[in-house]
C-alpha cells in the first residue's frame, strides 16, 4: 500500500520572533511533512528573506508570498498544496516533536477519517508576567479537551482537501479573526467523520501583561460578532433594547467573572505560592468578558454589512452554534 503523503500549510507575516524556534520545530519532527506551503503576507522583518533561505535549501518548501488576510493565505495555500491531505498549525506556537506523526496517525490508520483535531495547551515554559500566571491556574494548565463537538482550528488540525473545497474554503469577508471558527463549525454541521488526536500537541504562549490579554479579546469578539457566533447572552437583551450600549461590556464581564469563577484556580495559586496573581484572576475573568462584548459590538455591526457570505455558511448562527458564555 503507498503511503500517504500530508502538506504543511502555513500563513505567516513579520513572524521573526518566533520563526528560528519554529523552524527548529519543523526540522524535529518524527514524522516530517512531505511539503511545506507557507504563504508569506509580504513580511517585512526579515520573515521573508529567511523563508526564502529555507526554501532554497529544502525541496518539500514552497514560499508563496502575496499580501493577504489569513483566511486568503490558507486558502491560496491549501490550493497550491500538492497532496490530498491538509495539515494546519500557526507559526507562533511551540511544536512537540510528535506533532505531525500523532495529527496525521488517524488518517492513516482508518481510512474513512475526514478530519483531524488535535490538542493545544499554554506553553508553561514561556510563562510571563502575573497576567500569564494568572491565567494559567484559570485554566489548569489550558489544555483543550478534545471531546465530540470540539470545534477545530488552525493551530492544530487536519483534513482531506476535499473537505476543504467542499465548504468553499476558508471565509475571506471577516477582517482578521474568527475565520478558522466559522470554518470549524462548518465541519461539525456537516457532520464530517472528526479523529482527535490528543497526542499532536502545540503550545501557545501568552502575554505577558493585561493589556495584551484585553486586546486579544477584543479582536475575538469582533471576529465573532462579524461571524455571529459565540454570541453574548447580554447581547440578546441589547437587540431586545433592554439595556444601553455602554452596559454591555461591563454586564458581559460581570457575567464571565460569575461563570467562570473557579476556586481552585485560587488553590492553584496558592500552592504555587503565586500571592500576586492571587487578585489578577478575577481582574482577568472580568476583562476576558468586557473587552470580548466591547469587540462584539463592532463586530456585529461591520458583518451587518460586509459579512453577510460567512454569516451564510452556518445554519441559524445567531442560535444553533452559539457557545455559552
Amino acid at each position: 500500500m503507498e503511503r500517504m503523503r500530508f502538506s504543511l500549510v502555513v500563513t505567516c507575516r513579520n513572524e521573526m520572533a518566533s520563526l528560528p524556534r519554529w523552524y527548529d520545530d519543523v526540522m524535529a519532527q518524527t514524522r516530517p511533512p512531505d511539503e511545506i506551503v507557507i504563504v508569506d503576507s509580504e513580511s517585512t522583518d526579515g520573515t521573508t528573506e529567511f523563508l526564502r533561505d529555507w526554501e532554497g535549501r529544502d525541496q518539500r518548501v514552497r514560499v508563496i508570498v502575496q499580501k493577504c488576510k489569513p483566511a486568503r493565505g490558507h486558502n491560496i495555500g491549501n490550493e497550491a498544496a500538492k497532496y490530498e491531505h491538509i495539515v494546519s498549525t500557526d507559526m507562533g506556537v511551540r511544536l512537540d516533536r510528535q506533532w505531525f506523526e500523532e495529527i496525521v496517525k488517524p488518517f492513516e490508520s482508518n481510512p474513512h477519517v475526514e478530519v483531524v483535531a488535535g490538542s493545544s495547551r499554554i506553553d508553561f515554559e514561556a510563562l510571563a508576567g502575573i497576567a500569564a500566571r494568572a491565567e494559567y491556574y484559570i485554566e489548569n494548565g489550558g489544555e483543550h479537551v478534545l471531546v465530540p463537538g470540539y470545534v477545530p482550528n488552525n493551530r492544530s488540525m487536519a483534513c482531506a482537501k476535499k473537505v476543504w473545497r467542499e465548504l468553499g474554503g476558508l471565509p475571506e469577508d471577516l477582517t482578521f479573526y474568527a475565520d478558522d471558527s466559522v470554518f470549524g463549525r462548518q465541519i461539525i454541521q456537516a457532520g464530517y467523520r472528526m479523529a482527535y488526536a490528543p497526542k499532536a500537541m502545540t503550545y501557545w504562549q501568552r502575554f505577558s501583561r493585561l493589556g495584551g490579554f484585553c486586546k486579544e479579546q477584543y479582536n475575538y469578539g469582533q471576529g465573532g460578532g462579524e461571524a455571529r457566533i459565540k454570541m453574548p447572552f447580554v447581547f440578546e437583551a441589547y437587540e431586545r433594547r433592554r439595556i444601553p450600549t455602554w452596559l454591555v461590556p461591563l454586564l458581559h464581564g460581570l457575567r464571565i467573572v460569575q461563570k467562570q469563577f473557579d476556586w481552585a484556580a485560587l488553590i492553584r495559586a496558592i500552592k504555587a505560592r503565586d500571592l500576586l496573581a492571587l487578585p489578577t484572576i478575577p481582574v482577568l475573568l472580568f476583562c476576558r468578558g468586557y473587552f470580548f462584548a466591547k469587540g462584539y459590538l463592532v463586530g456585529d455591526a461591520y458583518g451587518k454589512v460586509h459579512c453577510q457570505e460567512c454569516r451564510g455558511r452556518l445554519r441559524r448562527p445567531d442560535q444553533a452554534l452559539s457557545i455559552p458564555d
